[in-house]
């Protein structure tokens, strides 16, 4: 006699579901994986940002070279946006550049200038 060692029709059917079972338990943890990356780019940013500012004290950074410095790629989305005549830079995740600060999940860099004479900046990790 020969052994069949071919899968029948209801094994298949019942790895399938298995294998679909396990890949929708496993979508949170995977997501909350891709939320926390996200949160540690834009704290990495932050902090080479605060880093490249103590090094440049006599010559604050402006927008142009935080880009320069972050180099933003793939999914890392820049917006310039003016604020009470002030410029602030947004590096952050989102649909498109123009949503980045809605999507609550951006870093801002206010720059020094003649208004003010000091650079500030801010995490915002709560959309991420």
């Amino acid at each position: 006699m020969k052994s069949n060692k071919k899968f029948r029709q209801k094994e298949l059917i019942v790895a399938v579901m298995i294998l679909g079972a396990l890949g929708f338990a496993a979508k949170p943890f995977f997501s909350n994986i891709e939320s926390k990356a996200k949160q540690r780019v834009l704290g990495n940013i932050k902090t080479s940002v605060e880093h490249a500012n103590q090094i440049a004290s006599d010559d604050p950074l402006d927008n142009n070279s935080i880009i320069r410095l972050i180099k933003p790629e793939d999914n890392l989305l820049v917006s310039i946006q003016e604020v009470d005549g002030q410029q602030q830079l947004y590096i952050g995740f989102a649909d498109s550049a123009e949503n980045i600060k809605s999507a609550d999940c951006y870093f801002m860099y206010n720059q020094e200038s003649q208004s003010s004479s000091v650079s500030s900046n801010k995490l915002e990790t709560s959309g991420c």
